[in-house]
């Protein structure tokens, strides 16, 4: 969009296709949201855990995974199916293989930094913002 010019979002051309209560997650707060768009999950952030909601079905939940105090940020892998949690807390990356009923399998749990707390994830790879050493961390699967 070139300086100057404006965009106008209105309800009409914008609007939720759907709508799932992550209240129904048990987090105290919410940290961040991944979805898994082909099987209709939500997955939530709370402080140590990622918990699975299913989007297809009310918001049941569905599963979930502890990764350690201090999550912030998770990202999701839709062509591997894998879910990726970082908490700056524990200094750690969680990665976990995401099952057809929402069910999670440890597939690594990676040291990071403390404070790395955002990742971003990429085709068989994961990027960790460190920001207290102003780095970014990359992460890579070395297994199939």
């Amino acid at each position: 969009m070139r300086s100057g010019h404006r965009l106008k979002v209105t309800r009409s051309t914008t609007r939720a296709a759907c709508s799932t209560p992550i209240s129904k997650s048990g987090c105290d707060e919410t940290q961040g949201v991944a979805v898994d768009r082909e099987r209709g999950f939500v997955f939530v952030a709370c402080s140590s855990r990622v918990v699975a909601l299913d989007a297809n079905h009310g918001g049941a939940v569905l599963g979930s995974i502890d990764t350690g105090d201090g999550l912030d940020n998770i990202d999701y892998s839709d062509s591997e199916h894998l879910l990726y949690a970082a908490a700056s807390v524990a200094a750690t990356l969680t990665v976990a293989r995401v099952g057809d009923k929402g069910d999670f399998g440890s597939v690594a749990v990676v040291p990071t930094a403390k404070g790395a707390r955002s990742v971003v994830a990429g085709e068989k790879r994961a990027y960790v913002i460190d920001p207290i050493d102003g780095q970014i961390l990359f992460v890579t699967q070395t297994n199939p």
